[in-house]
């Protein structure tokens, strides 16, 4: 798909580490609940606020996530922060994407509640909501009205537009791999060619 002829295009990053079934499936109701054209998923490279552990490799990941995507419409898989060196910055990524497409889509960076909560403390926030303006995933337990009670009240009309309403579907990373790290099967929690990978390269099991 030519992202230059898109309306609107939702980027979501993360370490997807690994891809979950949440990961899949979210992103694909919040592009429908806005009428986007596309998901445009972003594996985090080096990411700065996540140096406490190690990250599995970004050729496992990005093979992971692949294989999570495999068959499923309006995706596609941007490498930008895998393919450059230091920390992974949004606000980066974002600058070079829009250089890359041009004024033409509309970008909407799709973030959990816990992001939201902790958007100010970003690297240059203000031009990451210039350059792609939130999308905030709202799910159960979260409601609309305890975030905003979060957002400093002059911000607070901004961010009440920015909502998009999920069903929960929680998956705990860290749980995830805890259970790969056991041997244990985690294919409730992650497609099957995901698990399959998993299993057959041995990932996680000295976390």
């Amino acid at each position: 798909m030519d992202l230059r002829t898109c309306n609107t295009i939702v980027v979501y990053g993360g370490s997807f580490d690994p891809p979950h079934n949440a990961h899949v499936a979210l992103p694909a109701l919040a592009r429908e609940a806005i009428g986007a054209d596309v998901v445009a998923y972003v594996p985090a490279g080096q990411a700065p606020h996540k140096r406490g552990r190690v990250a599995t490799p970004a050729h496992h990941r990005l093979a992971m996530l692949r294989l999570a995507l495999e068959g499923q419409p309006r995706c596609e898989i941007l490498t930008d922060e895998i393919d450059r060196q230091g920390p992974s910055y949004t606000v980066d990524t974002l600058e070079a994407l829009r250089q890359r497409l041009g004024p033409g889509p509309r970008l909407r960076l799709l973030i959990g509640a816990d992001m939201m909560r902790y958007f100010p403390k970003w690297h240059r926030p203000g031009r990451v909501a210039e350059l792609a303006e939130p999308l905030v995933m709202l799910r159960p337990p979260d409601t609309r009205e305890a975030l905003l009670a979060d957002v400093p009240e002059g911000e607070r009309a901004a961010w009440a537009r920015r909502f998009v309403e999920l069903p929960e579907l929680e998956i705990s990373s860290t749980e995830l791999r805890a259970k790969a790290a056991r041997g244990e099967s985690v294919l409730e929690m992650v497609p099957p060619a995901v698990a399959e990978y998993i299993s057959r390269h041995g990932l996680y099991r000295d976390a």
